[in-house]
C-alpha cells in the first residue's frame, strides 16, 4: 500500500506541471531516447523496412525518432490522464461518429471495440467510460504491483471494468449479454496467437474479437484516438467494421478488422509504436530460414 501511495504521490507532483510542458519535456527524453537506446531503434528501423520498404533511410529515421517522440510525451502525459477530471479531459477530445457506437449498442448484442497503440492510447481506453458507456477492457497487468494496482485505479475511476488478458475468457458471454463494450487491442504481438495480416504482413495477434463476432454476431466497432499537432488536443473517431456475417473464418474476419486501421497509421505513422516486435512470428522465421540458408551452404561447401 505505501508503495501504492508513493507513485501516486509522484504522479501528483508532476500534475502541477501543466500537460503540454510535460509532454514536450516527454518527447524531448524519447528523442533522446531514440539515439541512446540501440535495441529499440534497431527493432522500430526493422520494423518500417518491412511496412515502407520503398521509402528513403531518412524518412525512416525521422518516423522512427519521432515515434521515440510520441511514446516519450504520451508517458508524460499520463499524470494528467490519471489524475485529472472527466470534464478536462473530455474537453481536450473532440467526439466524432459516437452514433456509430450508439446504434451499434442499439442491437442488444454488445459490442467489441477494437484499438491500437496510437496516439495516447491510455486517454482512449478511458474515453467509453467517461462517454458513459459500460465497458469492459481487456488489459495486459504491469509487473511492478504496486504500479499496477495505480493503473487500475486510475483505468476503472469512470466506471470501466479491467480484465487481465491471461485471465481467460469466462467473463465476456456475460458482459455481452448485458449489451456491455468489450475494449481490445489487435496491434500487439500475442505467442498464442494466430497468423494474421496487419499492415501487409503477417503477425501472431489475438483472434478473440472474431471468434464472438463469428458466434454471436457481435458488432464490431473501431475506436481511434488521432492526436491534432503535437499538444495534448485529440480527435476520438468511431469507426464501423463490416464484418461479413456469412463468413466464419476467425483468420479473415481478424484480417478485415486489422486492415481497418492501417489508414489511421499510414497517415501519421509517427503515431504508432514502432519499438514493439509486432512481426516477431515473421522475424523468428526468417531467422529460422538464414540459419539453415547457412548450414546448406557450409554442408555444400564440405563436399
Amino acid at each position: 500500500m505505501m508503495a501504492s501511495f508513493a507513485v501516486r504521490l509522484f504522479f501528483t507532483i508532476l500534475r502541477l506541471i501543466p500537460v503540454r510542458l510535460l509532454g514536450a519535456f516527454g518527447a524531448g527524453l524519447g528523442r533522446a531516447a531514440y539515439y541512446l537506446d540501440v535495441r529499440h531503434r534497431g527493432i522500430a528501423m526493422r520494423n518500417l523496412n518491412r511496412v515502407y520498404p520503398g521509402r528513403p533511410d531518412a524518412w525512416k529515421r525521422q518516423i522512427s525518432r519521432e515515434s521515440f517522440a510520441e511514446l516519450g510525451r504520451t508517458c508524460f502525459e499520463l499524470p494528467h490522464v490519471y489524475l485529472r477530471s472527466k470534464t478536462f479531459l473530455l474537453s481536450r477530445i473532440e467526439i466524432e461518429n459516437e452514433q456509430v457506437l450508439l446504434q451499434a449498442e442499439s442491437l442488444g448484442k454488445g459490442v467489441i471495440l477494437t484499438a491500437c497503440h496510437h496516439s495516447n492510447w491510455e486517454l482512449g481506453a478511458l474515453c467509453m467510460s467517461m462517454l458513459g458507456h459500460h465497458a469492459e477492457v481487456v488489459y495486459r497487468t504491469v509487473r511492478q504491483l504496486a504500479l499496477d494496482h495505480f493503473v487500475l485505479q486510475a483505468r476503472s475511476r469512470f466506471g470501466a471494468t479491467l480484465r487481465a488478458r491471461d485471465a481467460g475468457l469466462r467473463w465476456m458471454p456475460r458482459a455481452l449479454k448485458k449489451n456491455h463494450c468489450v475494449a481490445v487491442m489487435v496491434d500487439q504481438h500475442l505467442s498464442n496467437g494466430s497468423p494474421v495480416p496487419f499492415l501487409g504482413y503477417e503477425g501472431l495477434t489475438t483472434t478473440m474479437p472474431a471468434i464472438f463476432t463469428n458466434k454471436y454476431h457481435t458488432p464490431v466497432v473501431g475506436v481511434e484516438l488521432h492526436r491534432i499537432g503535437k499538444g495534448f488536443h485529440f480527435r476520438l473517431k468511431f469507426c464501423s467494421i463490416p464484418v461479413d456475417e456469412q463468413v466464419t473464418d476467425d483468420i479473415e474476419t481478424m484480417r478485415v478488422i486489422c486492415d481497418s486501421f492501417a489508414p489511421m497509421i499510414h497517415q501519421r505513422p509517427e503515431l504508432w509504436l514502432w519499438i514493439h516486435r509486432r512481426w516477431l512470428y515473421l522475424d523468428e522465421k526468417e531467422q529460422d530460414e538464414q540459419g539453415r540458408d547457412e548450414q546448406n551452404r557450409k554442408n555444400q561447401e564440405q563436399v
